[in-house]
């Protein structure tokens, strides 16, 4: 039987999260969007390998407060992880404060939440060891250019209409809200970010372009690649049938 998962909030984010009862590194998930809103699969992935896990909801979306984007995502992570820094948290079922011994803290961010992920670790840089990126987005200004990926903005109004509880906007154009965000562009955060890097791409991926992905490796100072072909999204499957590469770079980058 599974451990069973927590939620809690840091603020204004809502999140889920499970423990070990030592001394553990710990691995953020950033979703992607839209966002199924389930992430047992990875969450329990994580925490077989005795890891602590915690899943941050973005602003405005599923069980988090405010406006989708309403405010700097940069920010609001880091603000997070200041507070996942205080080694505690409050789970929601009980309201019993739960007190835990931290690690290192890795950020694994899926699609929409590689920018993200990038410009915090680029600004935040102390705070994290490791950044791991499964199809990411680079560029949300460059996304699509060459009609190859997803329309954006057909999707936003997609996840307008199809999730309207779940994230709540009233932006109609994704790119120009995320344009006001310094921190989620390549010339911003790619000299900044020196931390190891692991991407995580299936080469065949029509959502996010691996030909964008080899491009910006080379403005990357330590990264490594990983290629697979079980498509665009992050699964538990996935993770599991690349185990072996990705402890090995998380083990051969570990910052003591």
């Amino acid at each position: 039987m599974r451990s069973p998962i927590s939620k809690g909030y840091y603020g204004n984010l809502f999140f889920e999260f499970i423990l070990q009862d030592k001394l553990a590194d710990a691995v953020i998930i950033l979703p992607g969007f839209p966002s199924n809103n389930d992430f047992s699969g990875l969450i329990h992935h994580f925490y077989s390998k005795g890891y602590h896990v915690f899943v941050p909801r973005y602003r405005g979306s599923y069980q988090s407060n405010g406006k989708f984007l309403g405010k700097n995502p940069v920010d609001d992570l880091a603000d997070f992880i200041d507070k996942l820094e205080t080694k505690k948290a409050r789970d929601l079922w009980d309201g019993k404060r739960k007190d835990f011994k931290l690690g290192k803290k890795i950020i694994l961010a899926d699609s929409f939440g590689g920018a993200i992920a990038c410009g915090l670790a680029a600004k935040h840089s102390g705070k994290l060891s490791h950044l791991m990126l499964a199809a990411p987005i680079w560029d949300f200004q460059k996304y699509n250019l060459d009609g190859k990926e997803k329309d954006i903005e057909a999707m936003t109004e997609f996840v307008r209409k199809s999730y309207k509880n779940c994230y709540r906007f009233k932006f109609k154009s994704l790119k120009k809200v995320l344009s006001k965000f310094p921190e989620l562009k390549p010339e911003f955060y790619a000299p900044r970010l020196k931390l190891p890097i692991l991407i995580i791409h299936d080469p065949n991926d029509h959502s996010a372009s691996f030909k964008n992905t080899q491009e910006m490796m080379k403005k990357l100072a330590k990264v490594t690649l990983l290629e697979h072909r079980l498509g665009h999204h992050l699964t538990e499957d996935l993770l599991s049938v690349h185990w072996q590469d990705i402890d090995k770079f998380i083990k051969i980058n570990y910052l003591g």
